[in-house]
């Protein structure tokens, strides 16, 4: 029984030695990288990779359908030369490639392709508005920009200029004044990396400009009149009539957007400049100041049922809504029934005595009193 046992393994034995020298070697293919993953930094560039196929008769290529425009590739021999712009977008981006046998030898490689954001620790600020209003004679509206990141700026309107000093942070938008019938639109782009800011901007036409809305003829209506013939208060209501020349005087032109004149207001000659409120399209009149004809002075006048009083202040007139008003803003002082203004000049004496129009006395607008629009 050992006998036959021993002759049975050496049986299984020399099959097995058999079957091994029958049995073929096994070659795996395969490609060694240098590196599986290339990484840029926000300027980008260029970076190879080689590529060591086994065996080296080995074939290779690179499928690229995961690459984003940003990077691109070339293959030189076993060298793989990867490349990537310049990244001004908020974020980091990543892609790959990968090197794939043509006939399938081997699975694919994949090379990540990843690249830093420019703005890792980026600022960006802005005192740009989201709109601006060109009045009809255009101008310049500037801004500050202060960041360490690219930026630019854009238009859609022809009618419009941009300056960009990207140095000093400073851009400006530049309007030539409008010389048509119709208000001007357009957009400014203001651009850094992924982000940008619409600024709306308008021109008004000549017609819509609320400074020349001011030049004109004006009429003062008050809901109260008095007159003083020698200074002193004559308590009678007075009842003018609108066609009396000294309800009606002139506002001209003076420095643009800045000032006006009041021509002839209250009496002939007289000539008052007033300062121009682009936050209001009104005026702000300074009583209390020379109106330069026949050494007259304007003064608020606060009248009582008994006396006068006097101050030197500036009211403000602010427009309605159709531009055909100019309601004053009188100031309310405590202890007197009317509150308005009329002229005045001093005597031989020095006195200030009321200075009459024509035949008849000085009238004294009080109460609720409105510059308006007039056709004469």
């Amino acid at each position: 029984m050992r006998h036959f046992l021993q002759i049975l393994s050496l049986a299984i034995l020399s099959i097995a030695v058999v079957g091994c020298s029958e049995t073929e070697s096994v070659v795996v293919r395969q490609l060694q990288l240098s590196s599986n993953g290339v990484v840029f930094d926000a300027a980008g560039g260029q970076s190879c990779v080689t590529v060591a196929p086994y065996p080296e008769s080995e074939e290779w290529q690179v499928e690229s359908d995961n690459l984003h425009e940003w990077a691109d590739y070339s293959v030189e021999g076993n060298l793989l030369y990867v490349t990537a712009e310049a990244n001004t977008e908020e974020s980091s981006r990543t892609c790959w490639l990968e090197l794939v046998s043509p006939t399938s030898a081997f699975e694919p490689y994949r090379i990540t392709i990843s690249q830093e954001s420019a703005f890792d620790d980026y600022y960006f600020t802005s005192s740009a508005a989201e709109e601006y209003v060109f009045d009809s004679e255009g101008g310049v509206f500037s801004f500050d920009v202060v960041t360490n990141c690219a930026w630019s700026l854009s238009t859609d309107a022809d009618w419009l200029s941009l300056v960009q000093d990207t140095e000093q942070g400073k851009a400006s938008i530049v309007a030539q004044p409008n010389s048509s019938e119709e208000q001007l639109r357009g957009e400014v782009i203001l651009k850094w990396g992924e982000r940008e800011q619409v600024i709306s901007v308008t021109q008004q036409t000549r017609a819509e400009n609320p400074y020349l809305q001011l030049v004109g003829k004006w009429e003062i209506v008050a809901s109260k009149w008095f007159y003083s013939p020698n200074g002193s208060l004559n308590n009678l209501d007075y009842a003018p009539n609108a066609s009396d020349y000294y309800l009606i005087f002139d506002i001209e032109q003076g420095e643009y957007g800045k000032s006006l004149y009041m021509r002839n207001f209250l009496y002939p000659g007289t000539s008052l400049e007033v300062r121009y409120d682009s936050q209001t399209g009104g005026i702000i009149i300074p009583f209390g100041w020379s109106v330069y004809a026949y050494e007259v002075f304007l003064y608020i006048t606060c009248v009582g049922t008994s006396s006068f009083s006097y101050a030197s202040l500036e009211v403000a007139a602010e427009p309605s809504e159709d531009k055909m008003l100019l309601e004053l803003d009188m100031p309310i002082v405590p202890g007197f029934q009317y509150v308005g203004f009329g002229l005045w000049c001093y005597s031989d004496d020095g006195g200030k005595i009321a200075f009459g129009s024509r035949s008849m006395p000085t009238l004294f607008p009080m109460g609720d009193i409105v510059f308006k629009k007039s056709e004469i």
